[in-house]
Formats: structure tokens, C-alpha cells, sequence
């Protein structure tokens, strides 16, 4: 069972042929390359996963990262993230299968359809298609809250650690 954390998120990879923390020094030498936390790869498709936890006992400043996610801020940094870690997958022969990009914002505050707006942008962004290109970057590209992310991925695929249980 591959379980990985994210400060005080821990996500049940079980059900993925591979998972790695992708945001690793160790892994990419200390560079300038934007990266996902993680990424999982399964029998169709390959996850590409950020995450965003301002809700997350003793975060710095919610409220700045609410700013910065309202203003638009955010969204050319989640992209870059992804351009990056593709960029990176597809120069190490390891862009394959399908990918789905997700981002994971856990801030309760946040209304469904603002993240809808949100994910509108961060496809826009990203780009994921463009009509000089034979195939999209990407499969698909959501920006989810944590309930939206249990519905996805199913009710144990990630946990509050400091919750416990």
C-alpha cells in the first residue's frame, strides 16, 4: 500500500501501480522547475496532484492565500507547475498514458462554484489544447475541494492527520 503525506494530508495511493512525492529535491537537483506533490501512475491514466491546505492547523495566512486565489493569482502558478512537471515526465520518456491534472484545495470556506470558475482559468492557463498540437497535454484538469476529491477518488483516499483515526 503506497501512502504518501502532504504536511497534514496523507493519501492512500493503494490502488496505483506507482506513487512518488514529485516535489523532491532529491529527485529533480535543486532547480527552478516548478512541481506537483505528487504523482501516480495506474494501468490507464497517470495523476498529476497539487495541493493547496490553508485550512491546515497552524497555516500562515489563509486569508492571503484566499486573496491570492480570488485575484488570479494562484492560477499561473498551478499552471506552471503542471507545464514544468510535464515537461519533465515527457523529457524522461515517462509521459505514456493519459494525464489527469488535479489540485486539491482543502479550505471549507470556498464555495464549489468558485472552484469551478477557477478550474475554467487553470484549463484556459494551462493551455490544454492548442490547434498547432496533435493530441492535448492533458486528459482532463480539476481544481476540488476535499468532499469533491472523497467523491472522486473514494471516502479513504485521503485523511486529516491531525484529525486522527
Amino acid at each position: 500500500m503506497t501512502v504518501l503525506a502532504e504536511n497534514d494530508l496523507e493519501f492512500d495511493f493503494s490502488s496505483a501501480m506507482e506513487a512518488i512525492i514529485f516535489d523532491d529535491d532529491a529527485l529533480h537537483n535543486p532547480s527552478t522547475m516548478k512541481r506537483v506533490d505528487f504523482i501516480a501512475e495506474y494501468t490507464d491514466r497517470c495523476l498529476f496532484l497539487e495541493i493547496k491546505d490553508p485550512d491546515q492547523p497552524g497555516a500562515a495566512n489563509p486569508e492571503a492565500f484566499k486573496t491570492k486565489l480570488l485575484t488570479g493569482n494562484l492560477i499561473p502558478d498551478l499552471a506552471g507547475k503542471y507545464r514544468d512537471s510535464y515537461w519533465f515526465r515527457s523529457h524522461s520518456g515517462k509521459v505514456t498514458k493519459p494525464i489527469h491534472y488535479v489540485v486539491l484545495i482543502s479550505m471549507a470556506s470556498l464555495e464549489p462554484a468558485l472552484l469551478l470558475a477557477k478550474q475554467d482559468e487553470l484549463k484556459k492557463s494551462l493551455p490544454i489544447t492548442h490547434k498547432d498540437w496533435s493530441a492535448p497535454c492533458a486528459a482532463g484538469c480539476a481544481i476540488l475541494n476535499l468532499d469533491q476529491y472523497k467523491k472522486q477518488f473514494g471516502a479513504n483516499s485521503v485523511r486529516r492527520l491531525s484529525a486522527g483515526g
